[in-house]
């Protein structure tokens, strides 16, 4: 029987080195979708605490401004609608001043009010002013309030860490890649004369591609399952410290989508450095691979 060319101890030792190289890369990557998926949490959660206070007219019945709250529940940008009587404005006022203000003015200058907490997606400073403008035409409310200055350093801040944390992203992704195609590359560099050869005798590219593509497929399937691997016993290991973050990660399926993550990048990067690099040999002239 014929012996495949892969199955020889030097290119063994070769694929055992060749998936230790990918599994630290993919580790790296791993950890970079953990900070991407942390910092996604993080925005969304503070674009998620941006509240719009609706004040309701004085001649607004309270069965009217019920009706009124149950509408604005039902707007795509609500995510969450409460809803205060005048009294209970006054009686929350009395115990912040520690005085019975009602009675010693005479009236209760406090207008009922609704406090629309806004959907992460509709935070944004253009959103929230249309999201305004509509309301304010409603004839039952007297006013409506938010924090602009507040709202727009928030979203700036927020947009400043997102484009920081793009940016490593972008860089690691880079490194990553000249990293794998480098290590697959190596490992196929003992194949370069069998690559040549299937050449010479007609073979098409994708014919000579083929065999090396479903290896190189195997090896990143195998690396990102060890890089999952590594990654989950560490944070089993600093679970204690770590409690926060994992909570994070168990919310929202987003543990799914670092698993699906680093195995989706695992084959494609492996995939992409496998084709490259066996593309290089291929237009590679055989007096040069010596």
């Amino acid at each position: 029987m014929k012996r495949s060319p892969f199955k020889t101890s030097a290119n063994t030792i070769s694929s055992v080195s060749t998936i230790i190289g990918i599994t630290l890369v993919l580790v790296l990557v791993g950890t970079l979708l953990i900070v991407s998926l942390l910092g996604s949490a993080v925005t969304g959660h503070y674009r998620g605490q941006v509240v719009v206070q609706v004040m309701i007219a004085d001649d607004v019945e309270e069965q009217d401004a019920q009706l009124l709250k149950k509408h604005i529940e039902g707007a795509p940008y609500a995510a969450l609608a409460s809803y205060l009587s005048k009294e209970e404005a006054a009686a929350l006022m009395q115990e912040e001043l520690g005085e019975e203000f009602v009675d010693f003015l005479g009236y209760n200058p406090l207008p009922a009010s609704i406090d629309i907490h806004i959907k992460p997606e509709f935070s944004d400073e253009e959103k929230l002013a249309g999201i305004v403008k509509e309301l304010e035409k409603n004839t039952s409310i007297n006013e409506v309030v938010f924090q602009h200055d507040l709202l727009k350093q928030m979203n700036a801040n927020l947009s400043k860490w997102s484009l920081g944390i793009s940016l490593i992203g972008i860089v690691l992704l880079i490194i990553a890649i000249v990293l794998i195609v480098n290590t697959i590359q190596l490992a196929i560099f003992s194949q370069r004369f069998l690559i040549k050869s299937m050449q010479l005798v007609g073979a098409t590219h994708w014919f000579i591609q083929k065999p090396f593509l479903r290896r190189g497929l195997w090896f990143g399937f195998l690396a990102s399952l060890l890089a999952l691997a590594v990654i989950f016993m560490l944070l089993y290991a600093f679970q204690s410290d770590l409690q926060d973050m994992i909570n994070i990660l168990q919310e929202k399926q987003r543990l799914l989508v670092l698993i699906g993550g680093v195995l989706l990048i695992g084959l494609f990067l492996s995939g992409i450095a496998t084709v490259y690099a066996v593309n290089r040999f291929i237009r590679t002239d055989a007096d040069k691979l010596y």
